[in-house]
């Protein structure tokens, strides 16, 4: 596997920080407001169960962390991510969101997801949205991933991906090269950023095969599932028992 867009720790760390101000306003025009069914279909794939505990990694503002929240049944949700600008985001959320309702426990982390330095099994679900095409070792990430779930524990990814169909395709290669850098870069005023996340997801999409990948770090058997025609995967992977 190899990837040319520059995803070092340090550069993604300030490419976050840059735009998190803006990050939830972006993701959702960008997406045509599907960002939120993403995540709830994720969250159905991954059925979590009472009791369980989750960590969601490259956490960004919290969005995924609080869809799980929504099932009611998680005992504790662990946020990581590289940027403090984000984590502060997503600890501002966790607020208002308590004060209208009941929410698990959560702890919110800065730092490198693929050396948490957590023990391991410590988790039943581990999630990423739209974060492991960000990790600078990739098998690294992934096999942290494995090495925090205990048995019959489950890893709940969404990435971007591009769409089969020819025509299709095309028309999102557009939009993925012209419209969404310049749309983007309006609503964040950081024109680079989402150049890099053009150019990211395309030579991800060209050069990584992620279910091959998860099966690499050990995991057992890997679902998945295209979304909005194949422009974004959902995929649960499943730790043996």
């Amino acid at each position: 596997m190899q990837r040319r867009y520059d995803n070092s720790a340090v550069r993604i760390k300030g490419l976050f920080d840059g735009i998190a101000g803006r990050y939830d306003l972006a993701n959702s025009l960008l997406s045509f407001g599907m960002d939120s069914r993403w995540r709830q279909i994720a969250v159905d794939m991954t059925s979590p169960s009472d009791g369980e505990k989750l960590l969601d990694m490259c956490c960004g503002t919290g969005d995924l962390a609080f869809s799980f929240a929504e099932s009611g049944v998680l005992e504790k949700i662990t946020g990581c991510d590289l940027s403090g600008e984000m984590v502060e985001l997503a600890k501002t959320k966790e607020k208002k969101l308590r004060a209208k309702g009941k929410l698990p426990e959560f702890c919110w982390v800065v730092g490198d997801c693929t050396a948490s330095g957590y023990d391991s099994e410590s988790f039943d679900i581990i999630s990423c949205a739209f974060g492991v095409r960000n990790m600078e070792n990739l098998s690294k990430g992934l096999g942290e991933m494995h090495r925090l779930l205990r048995a019959g524990g489950r890893a709940c990814i969404l990435e971007f991906s591009l769409p089969e169909r020819t025509l299709m395709r095309w028309v999102y290669l557009v939009y993925l090269s012209w419209i969404l850098p310049v749309v983007g870069g309006i609503i964040s005023t950081r024109f680079s950023a989402y150049r890099y996340l053009a150019r990211s997801v395309r030579q991800w999409s060209e050069g990584v095969d992620l279910e091959a990948e998860l099966k690499a770090a050990g995991f057992d058997r890997v679902e998945t599932r295209k979304l909005s025609m194949s422009a974004v995967t959902a995929y649960i992977a499943h730790k043996g028992s």
